[in-house]
Parts: structure tokens; C-alpha cells; sequence
């Protein structure tokens, strides 16, 4: 994200906690999508993710209508989308989050070096085979685009630990790769 654009969004931000819903808008309109994305990749479920979605940026305006303080929106929704994915699956006394299936279209926007071939099919079983913090690590890192310290601010691990995630994921997926 360019300086220009952090600038923005820290003046949406503003804008949003002294109470113009037209700013909030702005910052629905600029994460919803990447919101939806993430939360469907974890539910596979396309009214569900909708509405889990929904909830987060509910929540969010519910918390800087409060007045209170965001560092970092982009980490903010994010974790709040994320931890509204956890509160459901522990309604639902889940223990352990199902396999992710991943579309078409969303392993289409996976940035892969041109230069490789890769099979979309095998790649959607990679990703199928890999834990569920790996999982989402990779998600947020090659889907999401998201820094280290993104990640680490939102799944609450230090930024050592994301990146030896990162490490060992990329790892188990190159096995199969090759």
C-alpha cells in the first residue's frame, strides 16, 4: 500500500469515528470484498460467509462508534472477521475447522511465477492438505498479500512464528510441487 493510500485510509478512519457513515462506506467499499474472500476460504459457504462478513463491518462501526482508537483497519476487520469465523465454529462445538475448498476463481488470483506451470487442481488439493494455521497463514500471505507483521497482528503470533509457518508450509507444498 502506497503512502498516499495509508494516508487515506487513516482520513477515512478519522472521518469515520467523528461520525460520517459516508467515510465508513468508503472503508466498507475498499475491504468487503477481501473480507468475503478470507471468511469464505474458512466456511466454504457462500451465505455464511456473506453474513459473517457482514457482522465484522457491523462490529467494527459498532466499535469506533464507541469512539475507539483503530491502529491498523486493514488488521482490525480482519481479526474481527476472524475471530467471528472462530466464535461460529466454537458454537457449533467444532474442534477443528473442515477442509477449506477453494474455487476456481480465488485459485486463479494466487500469484504464481509465470515461469512455473502449475495445475489448478493439483494446487487446490495442496492447499487442502496443509494444517489449518498453515492454511490460513498461506491464505493471508499469497491471496491476501498481506506483510508479516499483518498476518502476525491478526492471527495474535509473533511475526517469528508466522514466518516459520510460512517456512514449513511452503515447504510441504514444494514436496508435491517437484
Amino acid at each position: 500500500m502506497s503512502n498516499d493510500n495509508k494516508y487515506s485510509e487513516k482520513l477515512l478512519i478519522f472521518r469515520a469515528i467523528n461520525g460520517e457513515p459516508e467515510a465508513f462506506g468508503s472503508l466498507f467499499d475498499l475491504y468487503s470484498r477481501r473480507i468475503y474472500r478470507y471468511i469464505y476460504f474458512k466456511v466454504s459457504n457462500e451465505q455464511l460467509a456473506e453474513d459473517l462478513a457482514s457482522q465484522a463491518f457491523l462490529k467494527v462501526w459498532e466499535y469506533i462508534y464507541k469512539g475507539k482508537r483503530i491502529k491498523n483497519f486493514k488488521s482490525f476487520i480482519y481479526q474481527t472477521a476472524r475471530n467471528l469465523v472462530i466464535d461460529y465454529y466454537r458454537s457449533r462445538e467444532k474442534k477443528e475447522l473442515p477442509l477449506i475448498y477453494i474455487s476456481e476463481e480465488l485459485v486463479d488470483e494466487i500469484k504464481v511465477d509465470p515461469d512455473q506451470e502449475i495445475d489448478r487442481e493439483a494446487l487446490k488439493k495442496l492447499l487442502n492438505t496443509l494444517n489449518t494455521d498453515q492454511k490460513e497463514i498461506i491464505i493471508l500471505r499469497y491471496i491476501e498479500e498481506m506483510t508479516i507483521r499483518e498476518i502476525s497482528n491478526i492471527v495474535d503470533k509473533s511475526t517469528g512464528h508466522v514466518r516459520v509457518l510460512i517456512h514449513r508450509a511452503l515447504k510441504d507444498l514444494r514436496k508435491y510441487i517437484k
